[in-house]
C-alpha cells in the first residue's frame, strides 16, 4: 500500500515537472545573432522580455557559424545575420522564407587608443605597417569578408599581416590587447570600446553595404512577435543609441 502511494506521488511529481517544463519552454524563444549585435540585441531582448514576460535566449557568434548551426538543426526561432549571403543560404536550405533588413552599419579601421599613427592614405598605412591587422575569418565572418573587399578596392596585398579571428568582437579584442595594432571592425563595436579609437572610416564604395538581416526560423507566435518587434520604435531607439542606422 505504501509502495503504491509512493509510486503514485512519483508519477504526479514527474507529470508536474514535465508540464512545467513544457510551459516554461513555451514562454521562451532562442535568437541566433551575429556577434557584432551583442550589446544592442541584449538590450532589445531585455525590453522584449519585460514587455511580454518571457525569456529570450541569445546565441551569439559569427553569422556563418550560426547559419551552419541552423542548417544542422539547431533550435533557433529568429536568426540575425550581418551578411545577406548567409541569410540567402538559409533561404536556399528551406530554413526561412521571411527575411528583411533591420539595420545598417559602417566599417572602420581601429587602433589602440594610446597609439598615434600619422598617415595621408589608408592604403599606404596598411601596406607599410609591420604590425598585424586583425579581421574576422572571411569564410564565416561578414566583417572579415568586407575587409577583404576593402583590400581589393585599395589593391593592397596584406595577407601575411592578417590575424584572423572567429568573429568581429574577437578582432576588436586583439587590438584592445595590443596583439594587433590595427583591426577592421564595425563602427558600432569600436564605439563601445574604451581601449581603441577609430582612425579611418572606409568609403561605402570600397565594400558591399553592411546590412543586418532578420530571418524568421520557427513558427512560434512569440518568434513572430520578436521578429516584428525589431522594427518597432522601441527597438529602433535602442539601435540608434548604439550608432546603428535603422532607415
Amino acid at each position: 500500500m505504501v509502495q503504491r502511494k509512493i509510486t503514485y506521488l512519483l508519477i504526479v511529481f514527474l507529470c508536474f515537472c514535465c508540464s512545467r517544463s513544457e510551459k516554461d519552454k513555451a514562454l521562451e524563444i532562442t535568437v541566433f545573432a551575429a556577434a557584432s549585435l551583442t550589446d544592442v540585441i541584449s538590450e532589445v531582448a531585455a525590453q522584449f522580455e519585460k514587455e511580454y514576460d518571457i525569456t529570450v535566449r541569445l546565441n551569439l557568434a559569427g553569422s556563418g557559424t550560426l547559419a551552419r548551426q541552423i542548417e544542422q538543426g539547431a533550435d533557433a526561432d529568429v536568426y540575425l545575420s550581418a551578411d545577406k549571403n548567409w541569410m540567402d543560404y538559409l533561404v536556399e536550405k528551406g530554413k526561412t522564407k521571411e527575411t528583411a533588413v533591420f539595420a545598417t552599419n559602417d566599417l572602420v579601421l581601429v587602433s589602440p587608443i594610446n597609439r598615434d599613427f600619422q598617415f595621408e592614405k589608408v592604403d599606404s598605412l596598411l601596406v607599410y605597417t609591420e604590425s598585424k591587422i586583425a579581421i574576422g575569418d572571411p569564410g564565416y565572418v561578414p566583417a572579415g569578408k568586407y575587409a577583404m573587399q576593402v583590400f581589393g578596392y585599395y589593391q593592397v596585398d596584406v595577407r601575411e599581416k592578417l590575424f584572423q579571428t572567429t568573429d568581429v568582437r574577437s578582432a576588436l579584442m586583439m587590438v584592445e590587447l595590443g596583439e594587433a595594432h590595427f583591426g577592421i571592425v564595425y563602427k558600432t563595436d569600436a564605439l563601445q570600446s574604451e581601449k581603441v579609437k577609430v582612425i579611418f572610416t572606409f568609403r561605402n564604395e570600397s565594400h558591399l553595404p553592411v546590412e543586418y538581416y532578420q530571418g524568421l526560423i520557427s513558427q512560434k507566435s512569440l518568434a513572430r512577435q520578436f521578429y516584428d518587434y525589431l522594427c518597432s520604435s522601441e527597438a529602433k531607439k535602442v539601435m540608434l543609441n548604439y550608432s546603428f542606422t535603422t532607415d
